[in-house]
């Protein structure tokens, strides 16, 4: 037994007495190559069975049989890996492998090959080399020479081996051809696999030369299109490429009507007879798998348990009653009612209020599919309806490809961001919507592109909306809309506490850290370093808190903290919001807090007043729509119809005075009627002198007469007052009804007046 430096093969095998090169890459076989050289040993060659493992473990990974071989000569190549000639001496059997840390080395036994002299020996190699004759002919592949060169080899072994490297056969044949070690049967199986080669190469004369008789000088251009048809008529195959064949399996195996399989059989029809690379070609094809891939009779299966459906909506959010109600009012009907059509709801609300992750809830607790369509920004009326197959680029609606996209009929889709659509010359996308969302209607939805009605009656929408006035009439009309209101401080504080510093602290590796944030410093993060309906930007200053913290704990290897005053200014900075308790100012002349409704929630809109010499003219500062300036005109022309309430020192007021309105914040627009007896206060102030108490705000639509009319937005506006420490409103008697849907932490804190005409407000909000 004799051992040397070993080097695993993929897919080479090197007969006895040739010369062949090999390339070596691998760490472990250049380090083994490199130990070789250096002791001027010889090397063993043996095949893995596996190609694509990168390296051995054991001997079982490769072959018995090798060979052993000198290295001739060794040249690094520009990529890294060395090129080795070498010449193979002997067959070999392996005893074992021996793996070190850096090499490989093997034991081995040389092998002797037996019955070369014998008369039969002698008939087959005669017999081989006229077949192998034939074969250098037929093919042309292999040099005459080489023919020559084998005719004077007396070694019948040696001659077998050179034979055996030259034939096109796979590497494994190659090593069956090398583990023969008696000579006549390895002739036999030569002359099965000569015989085998004569028959694929005479087969592909013949096909080469039916193809040459087809051409003449224009057509050689599809001299490789001509010789696979001829190809697959020597195979009896008449059908179309690889894709055709591919997407007639697909449709085999598709469950879809009848009416859209007529339509891709006649498709699949024309696709045949186009050019198999033309643009023609591959708008058909496109469409073809769009048919395919879409969901014509896929569905998930509803989970109508209300109890397990509940959990997962209270697990995921806090609060948001009504949306959670209608969705569990919508599975108990689906329990009672299997076969009723999909529902189509309008989440509206300020950003930051879980609109979004509310719908992924829903989906989960409906265990169906959801899918996600962003609608802001979409300008063109295509993207809903898709393009007509008329060019290149033509695709299908964002419609059709989220139902491509959930691959069932029934997904849950969100329709983000609904009221930022916008229309150009493009079109309309919003009223391209309509068909979407009309629950007669979108059981055959018409998407330019596929052409066929598609049904989307069991789909649930949910669209989403951060202001409803920019949302046209008829598309609210097909919605049935659920209001999420701004959070208030207690529903932010229990946010905070069950889901947002749980998150944070999982997002920031600190779920180890014992940290304690008291109930005061959530509340003065939400109202000293946030000011939002939502809970975004509470989010991401518990997130910045957290990863101020996780650097600390690298840092100081900290186990547990407790968040005072002075740890949270050190991580968020200075407060970026001062709570101004507005019943401790004392009143003002011409200041009044008035209330609006904006995309982000209840907020204080501030009116200022001021009297300037001229000649009773009113002028308005601070980005106002026509609405709001039309609402300042008729509490301007009230105050001038009613002199008889004021002092008679002021009668020739208007005569030598204009009178400025400045809404502060004047980048930000503002449009609407509610601020009409915010207006005619702030008038008032200036036209009298009397101050106007700071610690009460206002909200409603005034008319020409004096009467106070109803307002929306009842709900966010009282929240905002509330967040900006005003615990005195006034309403339209109207609004009374509204009262209801102020949360229970926030009513209890507020004394609400509710007026019908001027006279009332003019009573509460003068001070004495």
């Amino acid at each position: 037994m004799e051992k040397a430096f070993f080097l695993p093969t993929r897919d080479v095998v090197i007969f006895p007495g040739i010369v062949t090169p090999i390339y070596v890459g691998r760490v472990k076989s250049k380090n083994t190559l490199d130990e070789a050289v250096n002791n001027k040993s010889r090397l063993v060659l043996g095949m893995q069975k596996d190609p694509l493992k990168e390296g051995i473990n054991s001997k079982n990974d490769i072959y018995d049989i090798g060979v052993v071989v000198n290295v001739l000569q060794i040249v690094k190549m520009p990529n890294n890996t060395v090129k080795v000639l070498v010449e193979a001496e002997d067959r070999i059997e392996f005893e074992t492998v021996d793996l070190e840390d850096t090499f490989y080395k093997a034991s081995y036994k040389v092998i002797k090959c037996t019955n070369a002299n014998s008369k039969e020996t002698e008939a087959v190699y005669r017999k081989i080399m006229s077949y192998f004759e034939k074969y250098v002919t037929l093919t042309g592949r292999i040099s005459a020479e080489l023919l020559v060169n084998l005719k004077g080899i007396k070694d019948i072994n040696n001659a077998f081996d050179i034979i055996s490297s030259n034939l096109p056969i796979g590497a494994t044949a190659k090593q069956t051809l090398l583990e023969i070690f008696d000579i006549k049967e390895r002739g036999e199986e030569l002359i099965n696999l000569l015989t085998n080669e004569m028959e694929i190469a005479s087969l592909e004369k013949k096909i080469d030369d039916k193809v040459k008789t087809k051409m003449n000088e224009s057509q050689k251009a599809y001299y490789i299109k001509e010789k696979i048809a001829v190809m697959k008529e020597e195979l009896g195959d008449y059908s179309q490429d690889d894709d055709m064949l591919d997407l007639l399996e697909k449709l085999q195996k598709a469950k879809i009507p009848k009416d859209v399989k007529a339509k891709i059989d006649v498709e699949m029809k024309k696709l045949a007879k186009m050019p198999p690379y033309s643009a023609e070609s591959t708008v058909s094809r496109n469409y073809i798998e769009t048919l395919l891939e879409l969901p014509w009779e896929k569905t998930t299966k509803d989970i109508v348990n209300l109890e397990k459906a509940n959990s997962i909506l209270e697990r995921d959010h806090y609060g948001l009653k009504d949306a959670k109600e209608r969705v569990l009012d919508y599975l108990a009907v689906k329990k009672l009612n299997p076969a009723m059509k999909g529902s189509i709801l309008c989440f509206a609300g300020p950003p930051g209020v879980g609109k979004t992750s509310l719908v992924k809830s829903i989906a989960e607790a409906m265990g169906r599919k959801f899918v996600r369509v962003s609608l802001g920004g979409v300008r063109d009326e295509a993207e809903i309806r898709g393009h007509r197959r008329t060019y290149i680029g033509s695709m299908p609606g964002k419609i059709i490809k989220a139902m491509k996209e959930a691959g069932t009929k029934n997904p849950v889709m969100l329709l983000d961001e609904i009221d930022k659509m916008a229309n150009d010359y493009k079109g309309d996308p919003a009223s391209a919507m309509l068909e979407v969302l009309d629950p007669e209607q979108n059981k055959t939805f018409d998407d330019h592109y596929i052409d066929i009605p598609y049904d989307l009656s069991k789909v649930f929408f949910v669209a989403t909306a951060n202001d409803l006035r920019n949302v046209s009439q008829p598309l609210i009309d097909r919605m049935e809309i659920i209001e999420l209101s701004s959070y208030t401080e207690y529903e932010k504080l229990h946010i905070a506490q069950r889901f947002l510093i749980k998150q944070a602290k999982e997002e920031n590796g600190l779920e180890k850290l014992d940290l304690e944030i008291p109930e005061a410093m959530i509340l003065r993060i939400i109202n000293e370093y946030t000011r939002e309906a939502g809970v975004r930007n509470l989010k991401r200053e518990i997130v910045t808190l957290c990863r101020k913290l996780a650097r600390d704990v690298v840092e100081n290897n900290l186990q547990k903290i407790v968040i005072n005053d002075e740890i949270l200014e050190k991580y968020l900075g200075k407060p970026k919001f001062r709570i101004d308790k507005l019943a401790e100012k004392q009143a003002k002349v011409g200041n009044v807090n008035g209330l609006a409704w904006t995309a982000v929630g209840g907020v204080t809109l501030e009116v200022q007043g001021v009297a300037i010499p001229g000649k009773g003219e009113l002028s308005l500062t601070g980005t106002l729509g026509n609405v709001m300036k039309e609402s300042a005109q008729v509490a301007y022309t009230y105050v001038k119809a009613n002199p008889q309430k004021y002092p008679a020192s002021v009668d020739d007021f208007f005569e030598r005075n204009n009178i400025h309105l400045h809404f502060p914040e004047g980048a930000t627009p503002k449009d609407g009627p509610s601020a009409g007896i915010t207006i005619a206060t702030t008038i008032i102030s200036v036209l009298t002198g009397k101050k106007v108490k700071q610690d009460i705000a206002m909200t409603g639509e005034l008319t020409i007469t004096g009467e106070v009319l109803a307002i929306g937005g009842v709900k966010e506006k009282v929240i905002g007052a509330h967040r900006a420490g005003i615990y005195e409103v006034i309403l339209p008697d109207d609004n009374r009804v509204d009262e209801v849907d102020i949360p229970e932490e926030v009513s209890k804190n507020m004394k609400i007046y509710f007026v019908k005409t001027y006279d009332d407000v003019e009573k509460l909000v003068f001070s004495n």
